[in-house]
């Protein structure tokens, strides 16, 4: 239930900010004028929470957090800019700029790495190690 929360609640509101902090830095000027753009990344972001959230749940069960953290944020960035690859498709671009592809697969990588990360459940390990330790159970 955690995960779900994590990444669909935090996810997308992660990958609005991205954007926002993004724009602001390549115009050099903060704007009033972004929620357009907040609106649509945080369509885009909830789309791929959707998707590394249930990865990142089925390799819980195999991985321990150090390696299933930068998997999951592998999944967020390809997932970001097969999106947005697809979008732009549908729209008749035939090619997209790569300083956009490599936005969005930094800032898909960024939130679902830091979703895994926050939505792993960290006393479980502890529970395991200190039951393990106690020779009379």
């Amino acid at each position: 239930m955690k995960r779900t929360l994590v990444f669909l609640l935090l996810g997308p509101v992660l990958g609005a900010l991205g954007f926002v902090a993004v724009a602001v830095i390549a115009s050099g000027e903060i704007h009033g004028d972004y929620g357009e753009g907040c609106a649509i990344s945080f369509m885009f972001s909830l789309i791929v929470s959707a998707i590394a959230g249930p990865i990142d749940g089925l390799q819980a069960y195999a991985m321990p957090i150090s390696l299933r953290a930068p998997l999951t944020a592998v999944v967020g960035g390809a997932v970001a800019v097969g999106l947005l690859l697809h979008v732009d498709a549908n729209l008749g671009n035939a090619a997209t700029p790569l300083r956009l592809l490599v936005r969005a697969a930094v800032i898909g990588a960024l939130f679902a790495g830091v979703c895994s990360l926050l939505s792993n459940n960290y006393s479980v390990k502890a529970a395991n190690s200190a039951s393990s330790r106690d020779p009379l159970s």
